[in-house]
């Protein structure tokens, strides 16, 4: 019953504040696996907050969706599992399997739909998966995470990437915007029918 209840809260979070950032001690109550995240440094050119901090940040640039706000929740929780030096730079390689790893537990426990639970941990899987600004990449891309799946992956990159240091995102951004016009132009008609 407790789970239900949290749960619940944990939704109306999601759905309901403007800046999550707000709720930060009751979502860590509701979640201790997020924990690990608020000192968990990012010390990286491509960012400028710490791994919690940028979890709140991507939580805040999504609309106001349950698989968008679960899947920028939990898109870095496994950062401090997989973190490295190298390169002189804080790494992160593999965190996305181990994020998606460590979501399907707590959204188990949290008693989500399990079709929910799927969604969400195939966007955590690849929110990091580099789409190639062409026809064929954003063809693969769909293959990957499904045409149902395409709309929020897009939403997720795009706000994940807005949440790095403006450095990056000034690079990188121009480059997703092409994927989206690609992905409206040849593909997003296909699949609203």
């Amino acid at each position: 019953m407790q789970y239900k209840e949290d749960k619940d809260r944990l939704n109306q979070i999601l759905l309901t504040s403007k800046n999550i950032k707000d709720n930060q001690e009751e979502i860590l109550k509701l979640v201790p696996e997020l924990i690990i995240c608020v000192d968990c440094t990012q010390i990286h050119p491509n960012h400028i907050y710490n791994v919690y901090e940028h979890i709140e940040e991507t939580v805040n640039k999504v609309d106001f969706n349950l698989i968008l706000k679960l899947t920028t929740l939990f898109h870095d929780i496994g950062k401090p599992y997989a973190k490295i030096f190298a390169d002189k730079a804080e790494r992160f390689w593999g965190h996305e399997e181990i994020s998606a790893t460590l979501t399907r537990l707590i959204l188990k426990r949290l008693k989500y739909d399990d079709d929910l639970i799927s969604i969400v941990c195939k966007l955590i899987k690849y929110h990091d998966y580099k789409i190639k600004a062409t026809t064929e990449g954003v063809s693969e891309a769909i293959e990957l995470i499904g045409p149902l799946n395409m709309p929020y992956l897009l939403e997720v990159q795009t706000a994940d990437l807005l949440s790095h240091a403006p450095k990056y995102y000034n690079i990188v951004i121009p480059i997703l915007r092409s994927v989206q016009i690609i992905y409206k132009e040849n593909f997003n008609e296909e699949f609203n029918k």
